[in-house]
């Protein structure tokens, strides 16, 4: 695949599908405002413990998994490749809020 995605980026191979958390941006962004609001930060754990089976299709997974999509779309974007539904503008705005994306320094 290494040799293969510098191909697929020429073709604008889009790396995160649309639609790839079943949440919306405007709802994603909504829930994750409110979240920190209440917990002074963005740090969204896994839902669950170990000993409980977690509901895949529940609110908090559908949350957190749209979470975990902002930063598989930041690292696309930061390589140059198409990013989902993650602009700009919604990269800068997150940012304002104190949303700090994980570092991918390396590809």
């Amino acid at each position: 695949m290494k040799n293969k995605a510098p191909k697929l980026d020429e073709v604008g191979f889009e790396w995160t599908p649309r639609g790839n958390t079943r949440m919306s941006w405007d709802e994603g962004f909504e829930l994750l405002m409110e979240y920190g609001r209440i917990n002074g930060h963005y740090d969204v754990p896994i839902p669950g413990n170990a000993s409980e089976e977690v509901d895949r299709k529940s609110d908090e997974v559908r949350f957190y998994n749209w979470v975990q999509s902002l930063h598989g779309m930041y690292r696309s974007f930061k390589l140059g490749r198409k990013s989902g539904s993650l602009t700009d503008e919604r990269i800068q705005l997150l940012m304002n809020y104190g949303f700090a994306f994980r570092n991918f320094d390396q590809p």
